[in-house]
């Protein structure tokens, strides 16, 4: 049993062919080597489906049968327990399994189906080392192919950095510097998760996560770790998504992870070295800010444009202004995905992976304290800001509650991400008070900067009727406001009278 440490970056075979000559990656060693590996798993998948991948691959012309636990994922950095033994055929053996329990689990989980070959993948891999600093080495795999499955084929063209010797941050630090100087982005999906989607077993989706991953008896330093990196894997894994572009949830997904990101960057401010926290802060907020008009257009379009739509059936202007707000949505939402192909966000993604991997990343005593003391600092400095901006709310303008809307968005995130240190039942009202407080000052923002996205979308549209449309929309957005403004009042009595669940 060893575990595999490793990072990846995918590239067009173009690029990959410049990659390769890069001075920083070495000489070959070695000729290249021509792998056929073939994933095998029962009729139902259950293999997968329990995270155990089980392949036979032809290297050096020998069979090796090699077992893999999908292990975990920090930010682009896979680690797994394999087990490897050599076998006579191009067939798994199980009971060639050298370690006794892993044997006997893989034997419980198949329960004596039949192991049959899923898909296939065969490269041209070159393979070199290299030792970035005394006493670290990283072996670097090039590899060129295909992965097939039935008539379906999905190219392979990647560099494969796994760790040898020495810190993790150094996988981070070469892809990055790597990254910066060729069109290479992190590949978040192993080969084995690329054969069983292109197999069927998998559906690509939109991923959605969860941030409870804060546990008791961590330190601060841990949490902070633990919560940064549930949110750059929610991130990256979204990431391809956005750039296809088919599906506008994985933009929405990804800018969660991005406002998620943010608010725990703030919520550990304190355990930080100042200067490069705020390097890491600055980049993720500038980026997100940058994602500002897709998301407007989405919410106007979904949120402000269809229910009139519905209440219109047929009107010649409304749907001559929904037809130019498709083409500002669709115009908008190619920055994003430009935004999301770009070295800037290689330099977020990867940066910040290094910046956690290195132990220098958090500074001072506090850090290493029961991350229950400190989240009950930060939720109680969050929450008097809250009750601070929220002071009379009844009169209160666009500005003041932009800056109560950003206050609530912190305490809500913050306590999401330490809820799981209290009981459930003692957090749970403080959570949805502040889930509806949030919703409803969230839709009050989106109606408030509704009649810049309306003028706009009238200039564009065409027709008689147009003005006619505007002042339907800009009429239906103001009752709108209003009925939310009329709301507001009573989900902030609930929310003052919540229980604060860290005390």
């Amino acid at each position: 049993m060893e575990e595999e440490t490793e990072l990846k970056l995918s590239a067009t075979p173009r690029t990959l062919a410049r990659l390769a000559a890069d001075p920083r990656l070495g000489r070959r060693r070695g000729a290249v080597q021509s792998l056929v590996a073939v994933y095998f798993d029962t009729p139902r998948r259950t293999l997968w489906r329990r995270g155990i991948v089980l392949r036979v691959r032809r290297e050096q012309g020998r069979w090796v049968q090699t077992l893999k636990g999908r292990g975990t994922l920090e930010a682009g950095l896979h680690r797994r327990i394999e087990s490897s033994q050599p076998v006579s055929s191009p067939v798994p053996r199980l009971g060639r399994i050298a370690d006794a329990a892993l044997r006997k689990r893989v034997a419980r989980i198949a329960r004596g189906k039949p192991l049959l070959p899923v898909f296939r993948v065969e490269v041209e891999r070159e393979i070199r080392l290299v030792s970035p600093l005394p006493g670290a080495s990283i072996e670097v795999s090039i590899d060129r192919g295909t992965i097939m499955a039935g008539a379906k084929r999905a190219p392979v063209s990647e560099i494969e950095l796994e760790l040898k010797r020495g810190p993790v941050w150094h996988l981070f630090e070469l892809a990055l510097a790597l990254s910066q100087r060729y069109a290479a982005r992190v590949a978040h999906r192993s080969k084995a998760e690329r054969g069983f989607e292109l197999a069927g077993a998998i559906r690509p989706a939109p991923v959605r996560a969860r941030i409870d991953v804060v546990r008791r008896g961590m330190t601060a330093n841990a949490a902070f770790k633990a919560v940064c990196v549930a949110c750059l894997n929610h991130l990256q894994a979204n990431h391809e998504g956005v750039v296809d572009g088919e599906d506008p949830e994985y933009l929405h997904q990804a800018r969660v992870a991005l406002r998620r990101l943010q608010s725990g960057l703030g919520a550990f401010k304190r355990l930080a070295a100042e200067e490069p926290f705020e390097q890491h802060a600055r980049a993720v907020r500038r980026f997100t800010r940058a994602l500002g008009p897709a998301r407007d257009w989405d919410v106007f379009a979904e949120q402000t444009l269809s229910p009139v739509l519905e209440q219109f059936p047929g009107h010649a202007g409304l749907a001559s202004i929904a037809r130019a707000c498709a083409r500002l949505r669709e115009d908008a939402s190619s920055a994003p995905r430009r935004l999301f192909a770009s070295r800037r966000y290689q330099r977020i993604a990867l940066g910040m992976g290094e910046w956690l991997a290195r132990p220098e990343a958090l500074a001072g005593e506090a850090g290493e304290e029961d991350v229950r003391k400190h989240a009950a600092l930060v939720l109680n400095r969050f929450h008097r800001r809250t009750l601070k901006r929220g002071k009379k709310i009844e009169s209160s303008n666009a500005r003041r509650l932009h800056k109560l809307r950003i206050a609530t968005k912190k305490l809500r995130y913050a306590a999401g991400f330490f809820s799981p240190l209290f009981p459930g039942a003692r957090a749970a009202p403080m959570l949805k008070a502040l889930n509806d407080l949030q919703d409803l000052l969230g839709a009050m923002n989106d109606h408030a900067t509704a009649p810049a996205l309306i003028e706009t979308a009238t200039r564009t549209a065409r027709g008689p009727l147009r003005e006619q449309a505007r002042k339907i929309i800009e009429h239906w957005n103001s009752a709108m406001l209003e009925e939310r403004r009329r709301e507001l009042s009573a989900a902030w009595k609930v929310f003052e009278r919540a229980k604060r669940f860290w005390h």
